[in-house]
C-alpha cells in the first residue's frame, strides 16, 4: 500500500514538472504567434499552425503569400492590441485589432479573432485566409491596383510649357516581320546603342515567342529625336516606332531653357534606398538640375493604390485600402521667354551667361549659361557615347555658370570700393588721384608686387566720377589702401560677400579671400578693383547691383512666380523682399548712380556701346584676368532707371584675352528686345 502511495506521489511531481503531462495556456501561443507576425518572422508563425492549418497550406506557400502581400502594400509598421481570451475547453479565442501603417494606401485596422486548437496538449493556431484579413474566403486573393500621378508642368510666366509630361518614342519591334534575327539585332544594336544579348533575351521571352505578330518594345527614345535618325532606324526590316505606348518628361524649349528647368533621371539604386519610405519605386523619375531637383517634393506627385480582395473568377470582391492619387503641383517661373530666348540666341557659339532680372522686385526675366545641353536626353536614358560626350566635354556644358561659376568681379566692383571710400570719408566726389596719370603705379618702395597698370583712358584729371567712367585701376588700388584690410573686409561682407546667397537653386559661396591667406597691401589693392581673390558668381553680383536702383536695397533674386495645386489652388506666390537692407546709405547711391549712367551716356564710358536713344541706362563694365591670363572674364551690368518696367542685365563671358566687347552687343541687344 504504501509502495502505491509513493507511485501517485511520484506520478505528480513528474506531471507538475514535465511540459508533456500539462496543458499549455493558449495566450502564450496567441501571443508568440501575433508578435511573430508584427516582426514579420512569417515561418516562426508557420511553426505555431495546427495539423489541419499546415496541411491545407504548406510553409513555403505560407511564407510567400505573407511576404508578398505585406510587401506590395510596404508594410512599415503593424500594431496589435489583444483583448481578453475566450477559453472553451480544447478551443480558445482572441479578439484582436490590427492597424496597418503602409507606404501606399496609407493606414488601416481591422478586427479578428484567432481561433486556437488543443493538439497534443499544446496549443495551435487553426488559420484560414481570414487571418490574413477577415473578409478573406478560400480561392480569395490579395491584389493592389496602381494609379500613377502626373507630374506638375514648369510654365514660364506666360504659361508656355518647358517640362511636361508627353509621349516618347519606342523603338520596337514586330517580330513576325524580321527578316533574320541575328541580322536585325546586330543593325539595331548599334543605332541604339544597346548590347545585341540584351536585344535577344527581349525577343526570347515566351510571351514575344508565342505573339509574333505583337509589337514588342526594346528601348525608349526622345520626343525630339531627328528625322534623319527617324529613318535610320527604319530602314532596320522589322523594326517599329510607337509614340503611344510610353510617356516621360518633355522639355520643348530643349537647350534654351536647360539649366533653368534641369532634368529628371531614373532614380539610381542609393536613391530609392534612401527615398523608398516617401513612395519612390525603381522605374520612378526623380529631379536631377534645376527646378526639377529643387521643387522635387512638390512636382512629382502621390501614386494613388486601390487594395483589395480578388474572388476566385478574377473580380474584385472588395476594398480593403485606398488611396487616390494626387498630381503633382504646377510651377510658373517668372522668366519671360522672349528675353530667355534672346539670351541664348545672343550667347551661341560663346562660354559665359547672362542673367536678367527686375531690379526693383528681383523677379528673374533671364538666365541662360552657355555651352548648353538637351534636357531630353535624360529621362529616357541617356546613351553611353552622348553622356561621355556631356561629362567629358571641357567646356561643361552641365554646369549652370550663372549660379555654379566663381569668378573675379574685375572692375564691376568699383562702384562698391567706391561706396566703401565715401562712407567712411576716405574720399569725396571731388579726390583726384594724381597717381593715376602715369600708366602704372608703385605703392611703396617697399613694393614686391607687380606694379598697378591703369586701362587707357583720356586724359584729365582722375577723380571719382572719371575713375567708374574710365575704369581706373590705380584709383581704385589707391583708395583701397586708404580704407584698410579691416574696413575693406568687414564692408564687403555687409555687401554680401562672404554671404550665402538665399535662392532656390544651389549658388556658390563668395569669397573677399582665401581663408588661408594673409592680408598684404598688394592684395588689398589688387582686390579693391576686382582682382586678388575675390570671387563671384553673376547671380550674386546682379543682386548687388539692384542697392544701386533701390536706394541701398539689394533684392533677393526669385524665379518662382506661382505655385498651384492641379486643381489651381494657388499654394506659393511671389512675394517681393530684400536680401540685405542698407547696405549703402542713400547719400552716396545718390552719389555714384549718375556716375554709371555717364559710363554709358559719355561717349569716353566703357560702357558707351550699350546706349540706347530715348533709354537712360546705368552700368558697369569689367574685364577679370584669369589663369595664365591669355583667358579673361567680361563682365558688364547695367540696368535702366525706368520706374515702371526696369530691367537689370548681367553678363559674364569666358574669352581669350582681349575679346570680351561682345559683352556690350548681347547687353544693348537684351535691352532692346525688353523695349522694343
Amino acid at each position: 500500500m504504501k509502495r502505491l502511495v509513493v507511485l501517485i506521489a511520484l506520478s505528480l511531481i513528474i506531471c507538475f514538472t514535465v511540459p508533456a503531462c500539462s496543458k499549455s495556456h493558449p495566450k502564450e501561443t496567441a501571443n508568440a504567434y501575433l508578435e511573430a507576425w508584427k516582426q514579420g518572422n512569417y515561418q516562426d508563425m508557420y511553426e505555431l499552425l495546427s495539423v489541419e492549418s499546415q496541411s491545407s497550406i504548406n510553409q513555403q506557400d505560407f511564407v510567400n503569400r505573407y511576404t508578398n502581400i505585406f510587401s506590395t502594400i510596404k508594410l512599415d509598421k503593424l500594431e496589435i492590441t489583444a483583448q481578453e481570451i475566450v477559453i472553451e475547453e480544447d478551443e480558445a479565442y482572441l479578439p484582436f485589432k490590427a492597424q496597418f501603417y503602409t507606404n501606399t494606401v496609407g493606414t488601416f485596422e481591422y478586427e479578428y479573432t484567432l481561433p486556437l486548437v488543443l493538439e497534443d496538449k499544446q496549443w495551435k493556431i487553426s488559420w484560414s485566409p481570414s487571418l490574413i484579413f477577415p473578409i478573406m474566403g478560400e480561392g480569395d486573393k490579395v491584389r493592389i491596383k496602381q494609379h500613377t500621378a502626373k507630374r506638375g508642368t514648369i510654365t514660364d510666366r506666360e504659361g508656355n510649357p518647358l517640362a511636361v509630361d508627353g509621349p516618347a518614342y519606342t523603338v520596337g519591334a514586330k517580330p513576325s516581320a524580321i527578316p533574320d534575327i541575328d541580322s536585325f539585332v546586330k543593325a539595331l544594336a548599334s543605332l541604339i546603342e544597346m548590347d545585341e544579348s540584351a536585344i535577344h533575351s527581349i525577343l526570347n521571352q515566351k510571351w514575344v515567342k508565342d505573339n509574333p505578330d505583337f509589337f514588342v518594345p526594346i528601348k525608349n527614345l526622345p520626343f525630339n529625336i531627328s528625322e534623319e535618325y527617324k529613318s535610320e532606324l527604319l530602314k532596320v526590316k522589322g523594326v517599329m516606332l510607337s509614340s503611344k505606348s510610353y510617356t516621360t518628361r518633355q522639355y520643348p524649349m530643349e537647350q534654351a531653357f536647360a539649366h533653368v528647368t534641369g532634368y529628371v533621371q531614373k532614380i539610381n539604386q542609393d536613391e530609392l534606398k534612401e527615398k523608398a519610405s516617401k513612395g519612390y519605386e525603381a522605374d520612378d523619375l526623380i529631379g536631377r538640375q534645376g527646378i526639377e531637383a529643387a521643387l522635387e517634393e512638390s512636382l512629382r506627385g502621390q501614386k494613388g493604390y486601390t487594395f483589395y480582395i480578388e474572388d476566385q473568377e478574377g473580380k474584385q470582391k472588395y476594398i480593403i485600402a485606398s488611396v487616390e492619387a494626387q498630381d503633382g503641383n504646377d510651377v510658373m517661373l517668372t522668366i519671360d521667354p522672349h528675353l530667355q530666348k534672346t539670351a541664348y540666341e545672343a550667347l551661341k557659339d560663346h562660354r559665359g551667361s547672362v542673367i536678367a532680372l527686375n531690379p526693383s522686385t528681383g523677379e528673374i526675366l533671364a538666365m541662360v549659361s552657355q555651352p548648353s545641353f538637351d534636357p531630353n536626353v535624360f529621362p529616357v536614358g541617356v546613351s553611353p557615347s552622348l553622356w561621355k560626350a556631356i561629362s567629358q566635354d571641357p567646356n561643361h556644358p552641365l554646369v549652370n555658370r550663372c549660379i555654379q561659376s566663381l569668378y573675379p568681379p574685375g572692375s564691376v566692383f568699383k562702384p562698391f570700393t567706391a561706396a566703401m571710400a565715401l562712407e567712411l570719408g576716405v574720399i569725396t566726389p571731388e579726390t583726384v588721384v594724381p597717381e593715376a596719370q602715369k600708366e602704372e603705379w608703385i605703392p611703396s618702395s617697399n613694393w614686391t608686387a607687380p606694379p598697378i597698370r591703369r586701362v587707357p583712358h583720356p586724359a584729365g584729371d582722375v577723380n571719382l566720377r572719371n575713375a567708374i567712367v574710365w575704369s581706373d585701376n590705380i584709383f581704385f588700388a589707391w583708395t583701397g589702401l586708404k580704407i584698410g584690410y579691416r574696413n575693406f573686409e568687414s564692408l564687403a561682407t555687409r555687401y554680401g560677400i562672404g554671404q550665402a546667397l538665399p535662392f532656390i537653386l544651389p549658388v556658390k559661396n563668395s569669397q573677399v579671400k582665401n581663408d588661408a591667406t594673409q592680408w598684404s597691401d598688394a592684395l588689398l589693392a589688387n582686390t579693391s578693383y576686382g582682382q586678388g581673390e575675390m570671387l563671384i558668381t553673376p547671380l550674386q553680383l546682379a543682386a548687388m547691383y539692384t542697392a544701386f536702383y533701390n536706394g541701398g536695397k539689394m533684392m533677393l533674386p526669385q524665379i518662382i512666380k506661382e505655385i498651384r495645386t492641379s486643381s489651381g489652388q494657388i499654394v506659393e506666390s511671389l512675394q517681393p523682399k530684400p536680401w540685405l537692407e542698407n547696405v549703402i546709405p542713400q547719400q552716396h547711391v545718390e552719389t555714384l548712380l549718375p556716375m554709371l549712367v555717364d559710363t554709358v551716356e559719355d561717349p569716353t564710358g566703357t560702357a558707351h556701346r550699350v546706349k540706347i536713344p530715348g533709354l537712360t541706362i546705368a552700368g558697369k563694365t569689367g574685364t577679370a584676368q584669369v589663369g595664365d591670363k591669355t583667358q579673361e572674364i567680361a563682365w558688364f551690368i547695367g540696368f535702366t532707371l525706368n520706374s515702371e518696367k526696369p530691367l537689370l542685365v548681367c553678363v559674364a563671358l569666358e574669352v581669350p584675352a582681349g575679346q570680351g566687347d561682345i559683352k556690350l552687343d548681347i547687353a544693348r541687344r537684351m535691352f532692346t528686345e525688353y523695349y522694343r
